[in-house]
């Protein structure tokens, strides 16, 4: 269980990478902040990708784990389980959260 309920973390700085175009979202406990985070990669199927959680401050891994944690609970429980399909004039943005995929 996370110490508050997670909120919304606007971050503009150069070099960071917001999970979302607004921003991320983080969990604070104390002096540490842990916030969700994006990086695109590419392999034999095609680019992906990948989500992963950071931490800053003396508690700051701890916290990030918790993040990591609770979304594998929230993904185990079914998590979204949602299919959104996004047609763009040269691209197809497809989100799917299957239930039981990690």
């Amino acid at each position: 269980m996370l110490p508050n309920d997670p909120f919304r973390l606007l971050d503009q700085r150069p070099g960071s990478t917001p999970h979302f175009g607004w921003g991320s979202m983080a969990a604070l406990d104390g002096g540490s902040l842990a916030y969700l985070t994006i990086r695109e990669g590419e392999h034999n199927k095609g680019r992906y990708w990948e989500v992963g959680v950071i931490g800053h401050g003396k508690g700051g891994a701890c916290l990030a784990e918790r993040v990591v944690d609770e979304n594998r609970a929230w993904d185990a429980s079914g998590g979204n389980d949602a299919r959104f399909v996004i047609d763009k004039p040269y691209s197809r943005l497809v989100i799917d959260w299957p239930v039981g995929v990690s």
